[in-house]
């Protein structure tokens, strides 16, 4: 029996979405759960030739911030950046708030899907600072919508990530699996 942690399953169902296999695509799982810094493997046959790129998932719940400006926060705690995934994937489920009055009500939840390459995820990993300078262990981002992200924790002053989302970056999945 092969089971599969749900963020995981999130990334590679969107993945096939994006990435569909009548383009040459496919997405797999590790068999070896000891597989260091790899969680999911992506392919591109064409023209006789494979392609290949690694992820890695990194989950976290959304949580409801008691202050700030934000509706949602997501939180991680840095981590060694493995050289062997070639793209990291921030992952996270919110609730999809509607209803009336004061009282929301959460019909279903909703992906908030981040991706970078490995180089900058050893680049934002390696920038974050607490409020005093120092190096931090964790990072949150703060949103309402994936219309807009923000790092709230692990810097001195927010940072937009706006343009990390997954839908706007896999474009940058695709150049890779058919650059080489």
């Amino acid at each position: 029996i092969v089971t599969l942690p749900y963020s995981e399953w999130l990334v590679a169902e969107r993945l096939m979405a994006a990435l569909p296999p009548r383009q040459g695509d496919s997405v797999y799982v590790p068999l070896s759960r000891q597989e260091k810094g790899v969680d999911l493997l992506v392919t591109r046959r064409a023209n006789g030739v494979s392609r290949s790129a690694t992820l890695q998932v990194k989950y976290s719940r959304a949580y409801e911030p008691q202050r700030g400006r934000f509706n949602f926060s997501i939180w991680f705690r840095t981590f060694p950046v493995p050289d062997q995934a070639d793209f990291f994937v921030l992952a996270a489920l919110y609730p999809n708030i509607t209803g009336r009055g004061t009282r929301p009500k959460a019909e279903r939840w909703l992906p908030l899907l981040l991706l970078f390459r490995h180089d900058e995820m050893v680049e934002l990993l390696g920038s974050l600072r607490t409020k005093a300078g120092l190096p931090d262990r964790m990072f949150y981002f703060g949103f309402d919508s994936p219309e807009q992200v923000v790092l709230t924790r692990g810097s001195a002053e927010e940072r937009d990530f706006t343009d990390f989302i997954f839908s706007k970056r896999v474009a940058i999945l695709r150049d890779f699996l058919s650059a080489r």
